[in-house]
């Protein structure tokens, strides 16, 4: 009795394996050509990674810069000629000036 319950299951299981494994029939035009499914079109964004310039800084550069170099140095020059404290190296904990950039690249 318990063979026969056995074969009966191994049948049963064989029979809804091979059902659940036949493969759905292809998509067709009617020359019975096969067609490709589709794929929805996706949006593609493409970022862009904008590098900052390289600058150059300091008072060899801005000698080279400068239509008048010579008020670089002058104590009573106009403002329109900058500060000098574009040229110092500060101390970024305390704020006091550590000394004079010469040349400075910055990326």
């Amino acid at each position: 009795m318990r063979l026969i319950f056995t074969g009966i299951l191994a049948i049963f299981l064989t029979a809804s394996a091979l059902q659940a494994q036949q493969p759905l029939p292809p998509a067709q035009t009617q020359t019975g050509e096969f067609v490709a499914p589709k794929s929805k079109p996706r949006d593609i964004n493409e970022t862009v990674i904008v590098k900052p310039p390289v600058t150059m800084e300091g008072i060899v550069a801005q000698i080279f810069r400068s239509p008048a170099p010579l008020q670089m140095i002058n104590p009573l020059a106009p403002k329109k000629y900058g500060s000098g404290d574009q040229n110092l190296s500060v101390d970024p904990y305390t704020g006091n000036p550590e000394g004079f950039i010469l040349f400075g690249i910055r990326w």
